[in-house]
Order: structure tokens, then sequence, then C-alpha cells
């Protein structure tokens, strides 16, 4: 059954007349009536007939037969396009869903290359940011500098603990060393500014989210691994962040070498609530009185009258 068909049975049906139905269907009458002769001559005429005096359209028993099935088409047929339709957002955002962070142990070569990874720094640049400040940069730690960069993270964990294990010793160094491609990134929020530094963190947040994503979406692994490294001063001195910006952490990014367990199932509705207005406030008998303003607000009146 054509969906034309469809539509012009359905509206006949609801509307009873040829000038309603076609004012509903945003027609002229002639059009719609081409479309009802047409309809009749396909399921073999005889379908609707009018009633003279009125202008109504009737249904034949024939006709009756077909409204039935155009409705149940046209049921099938509107469930088909909600279905659709929920496809097309859960496709939209499936990356976005589907995106988890790759332990560096999981990730091999290659990495993003030359050409791949301002990609991503594009797309951080378009985080929300409020005057533009940019708040956030990114340490590049390419592989001719990673054995030195080895070398201060053993340092730094011996200037925590002095009595660290060799073993300890080789994670530090292999936190420098395995990942493909390797990044710092910073928090540099413009102190000197209107923009409150807590939305310029945001905003920081909210370009390394992108990084992450960008990622995903380019068939690569990564994740942001902070601890304690990152509030060391000896080690932020020497990779050059000053003494205003804060080391957020290291983006080890590379190819999926081995599937991470997949992520716990967490409800969207845990991470939302609803205001519905302010609570009636308890007045005590000498503040209680009857105003309008506080009447409208729905609390209890403050003022201590009675307008």
């Amino acid at each position: 059954m054509q969906t034309e068909h469809l539509k012009c049975l359905s509206a006949l049906a609801e509307h009873r007349t040829l000038a309603r139905a076609a004012q509903a269907l945003a027609v002229d009458v002639a059009a719609l009536h081409e479309a009802v002769a047409a309809a009749q001559a396909c399921y073999g005429g005889g379908l609707v007939e009018t009633a003279s005096a009125m202008d109504e359209i009737l249904f034949t028993a024939r006709g009756q037969a077909v409204l039935a099935i155009a409705r149940q088409s046209q049921g099938e047929l509107d469930g088909l396009h909600r279905d659709l339709a929920v496809f097309r957002q859960n496709k939209a955002v499936a990356p976005l869903v589907d995106r988890r962070s790759v332990s560096p142990r999981r990730l091999g070569l290659p990495g993003p290359d030359a050409e791949t990874l301002p990609l991503m720094l594009a797309a951080a640049l378009r985080a929300p940011d409020h005057g533009r400040l940019r708040p956030w940069r990114v340490i590049e730690f390419p592989r001719e500098s990673r054995e030195m960069l080895a070398v201060l993270f053993e340092q730094e964990k011996l200037r925590r603990d002095p009595l660290t294990s060799p073993q300890d010793l080789a994670r530090a160094r292999a936190h420098a060393l395995r990942p493909p491609v390797l990044l710092g990134f910073v928090v540099s929020p413009v102190m000197r500014s209107p923009v409150p530094v807590q939305e310029q963190w945001l905003c920081a947040g909210a370009a390394l989210g992108n990084v992450l994503n960008a990622a995903h979406q380019l068939d690569f692994g990564a994740i942001v691994l902070s601890g304690d490294r990152c509030f060391d001063p000896i080690l932020s001195a020497q990779l050059g962040v000053s003494g205003d910006e804060t080391l957020a952490g290291f983006v080890s990014i590379g190819t999926v070498v081995g599937q991470p367990a997949a992520a716990c199932a967490v409800s969207p509705a845990s991470a939302m609530s609803r205001w519905t207005g302010l609570a009636p406030a308890a007045a005590s008998p000498e503040e209680q009185g009857d105003c309008a303003a506080c009447r409208g607000l729905g609390i209890a009146c403050r003022h201590r009258c009675r307008v």
C-alpha cells in the first residue's frame, strides 16, 4: 500500500469531508480528489461515496476493509519510523557511549602519527571555552625523549619512597616508555581574568575529554593517568610546568591490542536529579503573614505583613 494512499484514506476517515481532509494534509481539494481516485483504481474502486446533503465522505464495506489495512499499515510504518529514529539517535551517540579507558598494557603500535595527533587537538579546541582563554596545553613526549623521561619518573619515585623496590622502579620507567604516544596534559588558568578559575578548569576537562573521544573515533585506545607524580613540584618544573599551572595527567594513546573488560553499566538516572521548586519554609509565629509576593512563590511570608 502506497504511503500517499495511507495518508489520504486516514485523513478522510478522521475529517469526513474532502475540504477538511485536504486542509489537514496541506493540499488542495482537487489534488486530494485525484489521490482518492487513484486509491480507488488501485484497490478495485468503490471505497468511498459522498453524502450529497452534507458533502460527507462515507466508506463502503470495501472501503472499510481497505481503511483497516491502511490503519494497520500506518501503525506499522509509524513504528518503523520510531525504530529508525531511535536507531539514528543511538548511532549518533554510540562513539561516546562505547568509549572507555584502555590501560597502557593493552596499547600497541601504531599510535597517532604527525597528521592524526593535530586532529585530536583540533577536537580539544572545540570544547566550551568561556572567554576563549584556552586554559590548557599539551606536552608531547617524542620517542627520543622517553629514556630521559623514564629517568625522571624513577627519580620522582625515589623522592616519594627512598626504599622503593626495583619492581616499582621498573613500573615507573614503563609508564614513560610503554605508550606508543604519550602526552602531558597541563591546566593553565589565566589568573587575571574575569572568567572564574573553576570555569577554566571545566574548560580544560572538556578539552581533555574531547582528546579521548577523538582518539576513540579514530580507532585508538587512550587513558589518562595522574597519580602522585603529577603533584611533585620538581618533576613539574623539569617538564616546564610553571607555578600557576597544574600537571593534570599523562595521556597514553595507541592501537588496542588487548580488549579491556566490559565497562560496568551505570544508569543515566543516577547522575540526574530534578528540581521541583522551593519547599515551603516553616515560619515562626511572629513572622507569619500573607502577602501576595510570598504567596505567589508558595513560601511562608517573611515580611510580617498581611497584604
